[in-house]
């Protein structure tokens, strides 16, 4: 009964699904204020995930900065940050108020959560950040 048991463990081990691997990697709060919706050239950015690149590449490479705005671990790097809209819309997708505030220009307080494994971000998730 013993090696019945273990052989199933294993076969279910190997068909793990990467998700079920998945752990959080990093985290970081931000503002998505006015200065985010628009790219380096001043064309209104229309997906919620450019806007997060955006805000990134106006942290880390433009030292644009507002004053609420987070460090994060993985975003000074520019492939990185050019995923970003893709690993947004692999997770799960923003309380739509706060999408209508961030993409209006009110901007929004959000919370960042980075999810992966082996050093490969597959998504991240967006909350509402505590102010």
């Amino acid at each position: 009964m013993f090696r019945i048991f273990a052989a199933l463990a294993c076969v279910v081990g190997l068909n793990a699904s990467p998700a079920q691997a998945q752990q959080l990697m990093g985290e970081y709060l931000t503002w998505l204020g006015p200065r985010d919706i628009v790219n380096s050239s001043g064309t209104p950015l229309t997906t919620f995930g450019a806007v997060l690149a955006q805000d990134r590449a106006n942290f880390h490479r433009f030292g644009k900065r507002d004053d609420y705005d987070g460090n994060d671990p993985f975003f000074h790097r520019r492939d990185l940050r050019a995923n970003l809209p893709a690993y947004y819309r692999a997770g799960q997708p923003v309380a739509r108020y706060i999408f209508e505030d961030v993409m209006s220009g009110r901007g929004h307080y959000v919370f960042v959560r980075i999810f992966g494994s082996g050093g490969r971000i597959p998504h991240v998730n967006v909350y509402e950040g505590a102010g």
